[in-house]
């Protein structure tokens, strides 16, 4: 289907024209800071805690992420676009199972990333909303945004995903590197969207963790 690949788009450059036209939709305010020799743009979002940054890249798109005590921890959102030109001459993503064909790669980045990274900051940025942080003993490590209005039992699957990876891992062939005997273990961080809003809360190792997490807990 296609029959070029298209690297040079200037994704900060059309993001920074979307935003001058759209930056009113968002419900919260925020600066923007171009790296330019480093190819991202940096929104920070007013009152909204430190650790989740919203950058676009150059070359990975629109990603939201988290950073907790000065290392990476987990991906919140991932909207990378893989630009292809098909033999209609209309662009799309390569990584999307049923691609949309656009004019243009700028409209292509508009409705594919930017549009979508707009719906996420309203809907998840919110005081209504926590971010959970989960980390096991071997060092493991995992991001959630939970919404205080709906019940806890929704967001069962989600945890009990990143313990079955970390089981996953003690299966491993002999020779391959182990997991500690007690990576079951989970540290649990719970800390509000809005600077401000509700509790920072930290739970200890333990088959306790996931309990303590769901109450107030003094933090650091």
């Amino acid at each position: 289907m296609a029959i070029k690949k298209v690297n040079n788009y200037e994704i900060c450059k059309t993001f920074k024209e979307w935003l001058a036209k759209n930056g009113h939709r968002f419900n919260h305010k925020f600066k923007v800071r171009h790296y330019k020799k480093r190819g991202i743009l940096r929104l920070y979002f007013e009152d909204v805690t430190p650790e989740i940054h919203c950058s676009v890249n150059e070359r990975i798109g629109v990603v939201v992420s988290v950073h907790f005590r000065r290392k990476f921890w987990d991906y919140l959102v991932d909207l990378d676009c893989a630009i292809r030109r098909a033999k209609n001459r209309k662009y799309y993503c390569r990584l999307c199972e049923e691609p949309l064909f656009y004019k243009t790669p700028q409209e292509l980045l508009i409705e594919h990333s930017f549009e979508n990274f707009l719906e996420w900051v309203n809907d998840n940025i919110t005081s209504s909303h926590v971010l959970e942080l989960r980390e096991s003993a071997g060092g493991s490590t995992e991001a959630i945004i939970i919404d205080t209005r709906l019940p806890d039992s929704l967001y069962t699957k989600r945890r009990a995903a990143f313990g079955n990876l970390l089981k996953g891992l003690k299966r491993l062939p002999d020779e391959s590197p182990r997991p500690p005997k007690n990576s079951d273990d989970m540290k649990i961080t719970v800390i509000p969207i809005i600077k401000g809003e509700g509790f920072h809360g930290e739970a200890g190792m333990g088959e306790d963790a996931d309990k303590t997490a769901k109450s107030p807990v003094e933090g650091e």
